[in-house]
């Protein structure tokens, strides 16, 4: 047969199988009127389809088809959609199918939620296309008829009911029947239902498929859970990982995100004197880069168009500075530390604050950004103990001064060695001590209860003491950090500004102080970190954390941060990273900016895109 009769015949399989589906549904539609029972078959949708209704609004895009097997089974499935010629061209990986199920008597309608996971062609017969004279390859036409296409569906959740209002979403046991048609998810409700997501709480993004919001004309928002309704537990308190790579939006997708957690809604506490109270969430964000003080300001003339911002307000999404009076309550302050020998960062109505020796006092660590042998280590802290007992006004420059003029009493007492006493003072007296700590006319303690109070938002800048790497940096950030966690989880006479506080404590560059553990000051901090990400419910505090080397986080803590956010990662940083849900390492490489994958607390892993306006300011 030659090649011209295989395409006539072809051509007229096509158009008589087109007569009969007419035929059919007009000789269907017939039958309804004239009441002989008779059910419409409607290839292209609609409301009833062979006999299955369905909520879905769009056209049929194909149908189920069992020719290489149907089935559901406990952690693996096979659900094969034939895909029509005329709407091949709207699938895309990662749309979300509707396929219904065959009604049973007493019980809801239901239907299947799928996702595409993979989309192929397949050839209908034996049809050489290698070759240029072929029917359709004149570099300008190209008839797919020759063609099956097909798209494997993964279930995700039965989605049951019909009143948007009053749907139910259950596992999945049930195999869809072959021929059933297969629709596009664009209804709100079945969505939501189905990928289980929160219908109130901060906005982080809406849902997207391939870069691009979904459904198209109004695009479902992305909530955390605020720990209303079903949600137990706000997920503040089970902590955040956004991640990215340099470009790929991190602090323009963080600052939105932070500014929808600023909102009058309160958290219950219980408080140091024995009771209960809800009070707002206080943030505190340590910031290397000095780039989080504009989420107090209005974004930048031309940010955010007029008709975005109030498109923005009707969504529900928050939007404007803190301190404009956008966001109730909540207000910011930026306070930097004072380091001696460096220039405070030119922020307006900035306030400085130095760290004070006196939190040596319960963590002798900060003084020990090395990892002693263990003798050593005993006898600095034995001298840290018995400098604080003697002092009345303790510092840094006293304690130096207190070991030169008491060295043969301490090592009497403290049984040390001249050897020791050598390595002990060679390593504590250090000029970065004596200018990170009792700098400044105010310390930490002395201002703690305006760095931590519901409904303030305190930005730290530390760009001003170098980078991460230098020792004064790192000291007044594993400061900072060390008197937050250890009044969180003191019993005894904490800080009540801090302990009765609901705090999100925001990390930028956390790889920098939550990873390494060779040094005894680092490891303290990592093992503090360890312990309260376990507990985060518990002690009212949550972590955002912020990185471009996820990897370099410790892995316990890093296994505790139950939201994660996935944006643009570089192919071989992504390679090292469990990236959840079926992306792989080079998706995330072709990620634009703003596109994200998102593992959010009993929430399916789904890809989102953040805005693409800041609702704050945004240099």
């Amino acid at each position: 047969m030659s090649d011209s009769d295989t395409d006539e015949d072809f051509d007229q399989f096509v158009d008589r199988m087109s007569d009969l589906t007419e035929n059919d549904s007009a000789q269907n539609r017939a039958g309804e009127e004239e009441g002989d029972g008779s059910v419409a078959l409607e290839f292209a949708g609609g409301p009833e389809t062979r006999g299955l209704r369905t909520t879905a609004t769009s056209d049929s895009l194909g149908h189920v088809t069992a020719s290489e097997g149907l089935s559901v089974r406990r952690g693996d499935h096979q659900i094969i959609g034939y895909v029509r010629s005329d709407t091949r061209d709207a699938l895309r990986l990662g749309d979300y199918i509707q396929i219904p199920y065959p009604g049973r008597e007493n019980e809801a309608h239901a239907e299947l939620l799928t996702e595409v996971i993979e989309i192929g062609y397949e050839q209908r017969a034996d049809i050489d296309d290698k070759s240029d004279i072929r029917r359709g390859i004149d570099g300008e036409t190209i008839d797919e008829r020759q063609y099956v296409q097909a798209a494997e569906l993964d279930p995700i959740a039965i989605v049951e009911g019909t009143d948007e209002d009053d749907l139910e979403r259950s596992t999945v046991d049930r195999v869809p029947k072959p021929f059933t048609q297969i629709y596009e998810a664009t209804g709100d409700a079945f969505l939501q239902t189905g990928l289980n997501l929160p219908d109130s709480g901060p906005f982080v993004g809406h849902l997207a498929v391939g870069g691009e919001r979904h459904p198209p004309d109004d695009p479902l928002a992305f909530q955390l859970p605020d720990g209303t309704g079903s949600a137990s537990t706000p997920a503040i308190y089970t902590h955040t990982l956004v991640t990215g790579s340099t470009d790929a939006g991190k602090t323009h997708f963080t600052k939105n995100l932070y500014r929808q957690l600023a909102t009058d809604q309160t958290y219950e506490i219980a408080t140091t004197d024995g009771g209960t109270e809800d009070r707002m969430l206080g943030m505190v964000i340590i910031d290397p880069e000095a780039e989080y003080s504009g989420l107090g300001d209005d974004p930048n003339a031309g940010d955010l168009p007029d008709d975005v911002r109030r498109r923005l307000e009707r969504q529900g999404i928050e939007v404007g500075g803190i301190n404009t009076g956008a966001c109730g309550l909540h207000d910011l302050q930026t306070f930097a530390p004072v380091v001696d020998g460096k220039t405070t960062p030119a922020i307006n109505n900035i306030r400085e604050f130095g760290v004070p020796f006196e939190l040596v006092r319960s963590n002798p660590e900060l003084i020990m950004p090395f990892d002693p042998e263990p003798p050593t280590r005993e006898a600095i802290r034995d001298c840290i103990r018995s400098y604080f007992a003697a002092a009345a006004a303790p510092t840094y420059d006293g304690f130096i001064d207190y070991l030169n003029d008491n060295e043969d009493a301490l090592q009497t007492r403290h049984d040390i060695n001249q050897n020791m006493w050598r390595g002990m003072t060679r390593r504590v007296d250090k000029g970065y001590f004596s200018d990170v700590f009792d700098s400044g006319t105010q310390s930490l303690t002395d201002i703690s209860n305006e760095l931590f109070q519901p409904g303030r938002v305190t930005v730290v800048p530390v760009n001003h003491l170098g980078d991460p790497e230098d020792m004064e940096m790192r000291l007044v950030v594993m400061a900072m950090l060390t008197y937050i966690v250890e009044n969180k989880l003191a019993t005894d006479d904490p800080d009540p500004n801090v302990a009765d506080t609901p705090l999100l404590l925001g990390l930028d560059e956390a790889h920098e102080f939550l990873g390494d553990t060779s040094t005894v000051q680092t490891r303290s901090i990592v093992q503090s970190f360890r312990r309260i990400a376990k507990r985060g419910r518990k002690y009212n505090l949550g972590l955002a954390l912020v990185t471009q080397e996820p990897t370099d986080i410790d892995d316990q803590i890093r296994s505790q941060l139950r939201t994660r956010i996935y944006l643009q990662l570089e192919e071989e940083i992504a390679e090292d990273v469990p990236i959840p849900g079926r992306y792989a390492p080079e998706d995330l490489a072709t990620f634009s900016q703003g596109q994200a994958v998102i593992k959010a607390p009993n929430v399916r892993p789904v890809e989102i895109r953040g805005l693409n306006h800041p609702v704050v300011r945004h240099d």
